[in-house]
């Protein structure tokens, strides 16, 4: 994400490159920091894993929606939108209890196992959903739940890399975990797309009790998954102990600690103007994706009258575009950071959000009227849920969804790094992991109240 200046009307903000650096900041960092070389096999064994990680939450995305509208017709938008925000809830208090985890085992490998293990046993309780006569929408919820609980564990190898990294070699190390996330938002939705001409209700397995259709077939990739990222974190993933970052830290998860390094933090020369501003931004630009991604299932199908097969087939299509730009984005930026200031990039990111708006207004000439509801399917707009369904248009698909997939693709990818880069910039030399962690609280806040007010 990156970070800005000159964004809050009249306020005069100094400019990221002319904020002073102290020195006995920098040497205090150096000495805390001894120097060490990156250890290139741990960055990518860690890479993988998460891409594995993260691949199994892409593959399903394109199907929550629509499989939960087909099983269970009581599932509302509003209640898609809860099943959103308590999984978004599991992932941020669980990643606290990961992170504290691995720090008083001074070990990665067992937390990411036990991840892959909640991650394998919710595919389980998935793919059974459809054993309940009624209701099968609040065992959703539960699965997600465990979903976000899973996904957190691997928010421990954010750690993992700062101990196998040099500092000169951190930031190529953290693009290679962002690389891979980015692989898997292309390679899930071809997972998607592979089986979208399946029917459903499928094929049965086991009567009654397992079925093989277009929305568990990426339930069955997910569960192979864990098996693999065990045995890499098994066999290839090698603990590391920092024991003099420990002596310095032996109290940091203690109330005593965590005020000690909340003082340090408050005595350093910091430009706090600007280091809220970046929150806001980041609180800002995250409100539109959040959007996005709780309400586009349930909008395509009220809007176009989709059906859940044809509405998994077209939104796999477009969030594998999505990922091909996204890593065209991060190619551009890493190579071209020089054409384009961090600021001025994370500029333009906002305002392709804006023209997203202008562009995907239902006007007369680019709009329809809302499709009528079709009970078989559960597509179309239902009078009975929503009492604009005879007066509302929506946007041709043609031309909603090519903005949508620039907008997610370019803008947000531009948003994010952008708004990162900036962010590191004005904390300077300094120990970042507190304020970091900061950020990361600014986006949870985000992630669980927005599907809800989305929705």
């Amino acid at each position: 994400s990156s970070k800005t200046a000159p964004i809050v009307g009249t306020m005069e903000l100094t400019p990221v490159e002319k904020l002073p650096v102290s020195k006995s900041t920098t040497s205090s960092t150096a000495e805390l920091e001894p120097k060490q070389h990156t250890d290139w096999n741990a960055v990518v064994i860690a890479s993988l894993v998460t891409f594995l990680s993260a691949v199994e939450t892409t593959v399903v995305g394109m199907s929550e929606w629509p499989y939960m509208h087909t099983i269970d017709r009581d599932a509302t938008s509003q209640f898609f939108g809860l099943v959103s925000s308590v999984s978004k809830f599991g992932h941020a208090v669980f990643a606290v209890v990961f992170a504290f985890w691995a720090y008083r085992t001074h070990s990665v490998k067992v937390p990411l196992i036990v991840g892959r293990g909640i991650a394998f046993f919710s595919c389980c309780v998935y793919l059974c959903v459809e054993m309940l006569p009624s209701d099968r929408r609040y065992l959703m919820l539960f699965c997600y739940f465990l979903f976000g609980v899973a996904a957190s564990s691997s928010t421990v190898l954010r750690a993992y890399i700062v101990a196998v990294s040099s500092t000169e070699d951190r930031a190529k190390a953290y693009s290679a975990i962002a690389v891979a996330n980015m692989i898997s938002i292309v390679i899930g939705p071809l997972c998607q797309l592979a089986f979208s001409n399946m029917p459903y209700p499928g094929h049965e397995i086991i009567e009654g009790v397992l079925k093989f259709h277009i929305y568990s077939a990426p339930i069955w990739i997910a569960s192979a998954t864990n098996f693999i990222s065990v045995a890499i974190i098994w066999f290839g993933l090698r603990d590391v102990y920092t024991a003099t970052k420990r002596d310095s830290d032996g109290a940091m998860f203690t109330l005593e600690g965590i005020k000690a390094r909340i003082n340090v933090v408050l005595s350093l020369n910091l430009a706090w103007a600007l280091i809220v501003v970046c929150w806001i931004e980041r609180i800002v630009s995250n409100i539109s994706t959040v959007t996005l991604s709780s309400i586009m299932s349930p909008l395509v199908m009220i809007s176009f009258g989709w059906d859940g097969q044809l509405t998994v087939k077209m939104l796999a299509l477009c969030m594998g575009l999505v990922g091909i730009l996204a890593l065209g984005v991060a190619a551009s930026f890493f190579f071209c950071k020089k054409l384009l200031s961090p600021r001025v990039a994370f500029l333009v990111a906002l305002a392709i959000s804006v023209v997203m708006y202008l562009l995907t207004y239902p006007f007369q000439m680019t709009s329809h009227k809302m499709q009528p509801y079709n009970e078989t399917s559960g597509a179309g707009c239902n009078p009975n849920e929503y009492s604009w369904c005879d007066t509302a248009y929506a946007t041709w698909p043609v031309v909603f969804l090519p903005i949508i997939c620039a907008v997610m693709g370019v803008g947000v990818p531009l948003a994010g790094i952008s708004l990162d880069t900036v962010y590191s910039k004005v904390l300077g030399n300094i120990d970042q992991s507190m304020m970091q962690g900061a950020m990361i609280v600014s986006e949870d806040i985000v992630y669980i109240l927005g599907p809800v007010y989305a929705a």
